[in-house]
């Protein structure tokens, strides 16, 4: 338990620093670059973020295997997890340098952004594909329970950012900013790379042949994890590429920017309880023990509440005022965006908080099928709201509305799920061993 209050802790700290962080960073970036340039390095942060979709689940469906094999070592090789997960982190790097090096010629070949900060905005690209690398270490070392160290080296460094971040405010220039941006990624990797190493012995006597061949024997897992990781991105950012060709104007991006950012601080909420949570369910789950994963369950829905009651409230009745402020242009969030942004923190919630510990425990299958889906339709509803002609505040609402069907269907999935687990603990208990639960009847929830 004291572990469990002190990573919810840290995490608190965390979700405190990337959302003050994050609106710091677009309060002086409009007022350094203005609003055209600054849309623009938005996109450019999209595309990033769009690079981060290499890791194609493949940390997810990591975690999971290495989470069962942590709690039951008869369930598969470690030695093959080490090695699948050492061979994953060598290809995330290598994206992620490769990645940065496409941008960089492209920037310069096109002569893109504004010329007296383009090797800032590369820096600042670099810096926001560091976290391919960063997710395969940390669900490795999370999976065997030093979760606590994880997050209090992203705690740190999250607060130094905020702190370098408030410098660029007071007359820091761009560039050495992004130098700092770029350094305090680097070092927090380096530290979680001499963790893993130290702690579980990861990258000694690893095989990477063994590796891919690990990895390939797992398509089917890995493959529904794709889906999944690829549907839920895609629904979250495809906007920032369907807007700017439907509604030219800067003011349109910009305000679908804060909607995003604003849910965004509901995921990172959302987050911090359900990943404190997630060791109490995964092990619940996988003794068959239905109290403890109700119970973990409940309280996770609970938690996360505060947070969506606390960031609808102040959109709700202080809209106005606070993308005035941050923006320093009143009216370019409308009252509509405002209502979207109250619906889609509520519908997050349900999809966060039904969704983690579903992925936690394996169900990938399930909620990829969900999600690619809704993204199909998505896409579908973007083309026809763009040659409807419709306005960018009711394109952003049908988005929700979409986005919430998602939410309730995940919702839907864990209850089912809930269900099989009560029984099988109720088989337990009348004399029928049930014993850890892998793929077996709760794997079957459609």
């Amino acid at each position: 338990m004291q572990k469990s209050l002190l990573f919810f802790a840290l995490r608190i700290g965390s979700t405190a620093f990337a959302s003050a962080w994050s609106f710091l960073l677009a309060y002086t970036l409009v007022r350094l670059m203005g609003l055209e340039n600054y849309a623009f390095l938005a996109t450019v942060i999209a595309f990033a973020a769009l690079v981060l979709q290499a890791d194609l689940g493949i940390s997810i469906r990591l975690f999971s295997r290495m989470r069962q094999n942590f709690l039951d070592p008869t369930s598969g090789s470690r030695d093959d997890l080490r090695s699948a997960t050492a061979t994953a982190l060598w290809a995330y790097s290598g994206a992620a340098v490769l990645a940065t090096a496409a941008f960089a010629a492209a920037v310069h070949v096109w002569n893109l952004g504004p010329a007296e900060h383009r090797l800032a905005i590369i820096l600042l690209f670099a810096g926001s594909v560091l976290p391919l690398p960063w997710m395969v270490l940390r669900v490795a070392v999370n999976a065997c329970d030093l979760y606590v160290v994880t997050e209090a080296i992203d705690c740190a460094r999250r607060g130094a950012l905020l702190l370098i971040t408030g410098g660029l405010a007071f007359g820091l220039p761009l560039l050495e900013y992004a130098i700092g941006f770029v350094l305090l990624w680097a070092v927090a990797l380096l530290v979680l790379f001499t963790l893993a190493q130290r702690r579980l012995d990861l990258f000694h006597g690893i095989s990477v042949r063994r590796g891919w061949q690990v990895l390939r024997e797992d398509s089917a897992g890995l493959i529904a994890s794709a889906k999944l990781s690829g549907s839920d991105f895609l629904m979250s950012i495809f906007p920032y590429y369907v807007i700017p060709l439907t509604h030219p104007e800067a003011a349109a991006l910009v305000a679908f920017d804060m909607f995003y950012k604003v849910t965004r601080f509901g995921l990172t909420s959302y987050l911090t309880v359900t990943e404190t949570l997630l060791p109490h369910q995964t092990r619940a789950y996988h003794t068959a023990n239905y109290r403890m994963m109700s119970r973990a369950t409940m309280l996770s829905f609970a938690l996360c509440s505060i947070p969506c009651i606390v960031g609808a409230g102040i959109i709700y009745f202080f809209g106005d005022r606070f993308f005035g402020t941050l923006l320093g242009h009143p009216g370019i969030v409308s009252a509509q965006m405002q209502l979207n942004i109250c619906a889609m923190l509520f519908f997050m919630l349900l999809q966060v908080a039904s969704g983690a510990v579903m992925a936690g425990v394996g169900k990938l299958a399930p909620l990829a099928r969900r999600a690619s889906i809704t993204l199909a339709v998505m896409l579908l509803f973007s083309l026809g709201s763009g040659l409807a002609g419709w306005s960018s505040d009711n394109f952003v609402t049908g988005y929700v509305i979409l986005f919430g069907c998602e939410a309730v269907s995940y919702f839907l999935l864990l209850l089912s799920v809930l269900h099989r687990l009560r029984r099988a603990a109720r088989a337990e208990a009348g004399g029928v061993p049930a014993g850890p639960l892998g793929e077996g009847e709760l794997g079957a929830s459609r």
